[in-house]
């Protein structure tokens, strides 16, 4: 097998026997891999404490001050 052959089964999704192809493209066959759901949670997770902390913000924003009240 040449490396021309080596990186198309790669590429493909690794070695396969000789009758059997794979059943899909890699992308498509990620989906069921559970290092990608993993993998999706931890990035959404991290997606919502970012908004909701408003960019990581622990400190209060300054405010500004009141404005003068006249009687």
């Amino acid at each position: 097998m040449n490396k021309d052959e080596q990186r198309i089964q790669k590429h493909l999704g690794g070695p396969h026997q000789a009758n059997s192809e794979p059943k899909g493209p890699y992308w498509k066959r990620a989906h069921k891999s559970g290092f990608f759901w993993i993998s999706v949670f931890f990035i959404l997770l991290a997606m919502a404490i970012f908004i909701l902390t408003d960019g990581f913000l622990f400190r209060p924003r300054q405010s500004t001050p009141p404005a003068p009240t006249t009687l």
